[in-house]
């Protein structure tokens, strides 16, 4: 049987079910307090809350609202997990009430017999809130006609836009063209077609969409273009579809050739994140070492002279406007227009030393795909990190270890750079300042060779900083967690056997 693919955005009514668990466990902890002459107070709302964290926290609350239900769609191991956190429900309210056994059991046995009647009667209405999808197809316009009269999909998701696919595989795929694609017609996912399953300029396409952050999914003609580990069936409206998971295994088998090094013709180019920061950008780019191959800066919509400013400290500097707002999404703009084959990210206000760039690039010549900057090696430091930003940082990094299996030891840095050919691996989708984590767990994921860099921060040199510890922390947190649900999500699609692979085949005639 093919999978359900989860929905690529959350619907509008996505906080309805949350809603409506704290309502329920509310209502049924203050009806059972008052029969077991208990107070209500502080139970409720505390122990709802903590309910309410705790599914959320387990992944109940998904893309997909038929998840948030008792004995619908999504698996066995769904109702389970909401029994198990029922069951938290009532014993967290024992500990702010005097419950007696009964009527704990009473609190744990009346939500999940609310919940379930309540569930099933909002679910339907609430998957009506659904968004529907919009896609982008790349394929013959064929495809693109049988999958507009393919009536069952219309309910889940639209055609907006249909791009001829890459014949030429001397020519590369174009990650920024790739990227005006998707922003243009605000595409939900990439879904490839076509009848050439074995042109190497297909999987081209795939990096190239996926640099871009899209999820990316295949009709399961083309399936060949790439390996187990990397695709798992699934279906959206009855379509069946390939989901392009990750492009890379951990199982992956070390390179052993011949040592290249010395011939390969490193290009830097320098990706430059800057909203109002024109006091500041001057004196960073001025600060770049020589032969650089090129300078971007992604301008986040400034008000004042910063674009005035860079382009008068560094002539030959490449300017780019944001379409959207955000850390995240200014560097998702920069990294799809480079040009170069490795990547350096730098922040503009100053803090982070250009002079370092060389060490840098140094450790990736060495072998490593990817070069973190730390504060806290031997050589790295910091003039701006306080005590409180010092014990979120070693709590957030302690965290994505343990959950991660990674050694980071300075996991919130956001000064790094990496070989180019990262990019599809990465699949920038976060918009705010957690994109340094998101960046370091998807490499982490992916089985690259990380090395960490001593680095040293200075204070920013002027203005004020756009970080906010406490919601950006608590960003970065929910990050740890979901990418470490996703990586789960991955490994266990890994072993898709070859009959499911066959099955997603002979369905492709559907579409």
């Amino acid at each position: 049987m093919l999978g359900s693919l989860p929905r690529t955005r959350r619907s509008r009514g996505w906080w309805l079910i949350p809603a409506i668990d704290f309502a329920c466990a509310s209502a049924v902890l203050a009806v059972v307090a008052l029969f077991d002459d208990s107070a209500i107070f502080p139970a409720v709302p505390i122990a709802p809350l903590l309910l309410v964290a705790a599914c959320g926290i387990l992944g109940v609350y998904g893309a997909q609202p038929s998840r948030g239900g008792f004995g619908e769609e999504g698996g066995p191991a769904w109702p389970v997990i909401r029994l198990m956190a029922a069951a938290l429900f009532a014993w967290s309210a024992s500990l702010l009430t005097d419950l007696t056994a009964g009527g704990q059991l009473a609190v744990w046995a009346g939500f999940v017999l609310l919940a379930m009647a309540t569930n099933s009667f909002f679910g339907p209405r609430i998957r009506k809130l659904d968004r529907v999808e919009r896609w982008v197809l790349v394929g013959e316009e064929s495809t693109a006609d049988r999958l507009k009269a393919y009536r069952p999909l219309q309910a889940h998701a639209t055609l907006v836009c249909t791009v001829p696919p890459h014949q030429d595989p001397s020519k590369p795929a174009d990650r920024a063209a790739a990227l005006d694609i998707v922003d243009r017609y605000h595409a939900d996912r990439v879904v490839i077609a076509s009848s050439h399953a074995d042109d190497e300029s297909l999987l081209e396409v795939v990096r190239a969409f996926k640099s871009t952050g899209v999820p990316v999914s295949l009709l399961p003609r083309p399936l060949d273009l790439l390996d187990g580990p990397a695709a798992t069936p699934s279906q959206v409206g009855g379509v069946p579809l390939i989901e392009v998971q990750a492009l890379a295994a951990r199982g992956s088998v070390p390179y052993a050739g011949p040592d290249r090094r010395r011939d390969r013709n490193t290009k830097v180019s320098v990706v430059v994140p800057a909203i109002n920061e024109a006091l500041n950008i001057g004196h960073v780019l001025s600060r770049l070492p020589d032969d650089l191959h090129e300078v971007i800066l992604v301008d986040g919509n400034s008000d004042d002279e910063t674009v005035e400013a860079a382009r008068h400290a560094y002539p030959e500097i490449r300017v780019l406007t944001q379409n959207g707002r955000g850390k995240g999404d200014a560097l998702r703009t920069g990294f799809a227009a480079v040009t170069g084959n490795l990547v350096v990210m730098l922040d503009a206000d100053g803090s982070a030393d250009p002079a370092e760039i060389p060490r840098f690039v140094e450790a990736l010549e060495a072998g490593a795909d990817f070069a973190k900057g730390s504060r806290f090696l031997e050589g790295g430091g910091s003039d701006d990190i306080t005590v409180l930003r010092s014990l979120g940082n070693s709590v957030l990094s302690g965290t994505a270890n343990v959950l991660h299996g990674t050694h980071f030891t300075d996991l919130c840095y956001g000064y790094n750079a990496f070989w180019a050919r990262c990019l599809p691996f990465i699949s920038l989708d976060a918009p705010g300042f957690e994109v340094e984590t998101l960046i370091n767990l998807r490499i982490a994921a992916s089985g690259m060779k990380i090395t960490e860099v001593p680095s040293y921060e200075a204070n920013r040199m002027s203005g004020h900083s756009n970080l906010n510890t406490f919601r950006d922390g608590t960003r970065v947190l929910g990050t740890i967690l979901t990418e470490a649900r996703r990586r789960r999500g991955i490994q266990r699609a890994q072993p898709a056997t070859t009959a499911n692979q066959q099955e997603a085949k002979a369905a492709a005639t559907t579409a």
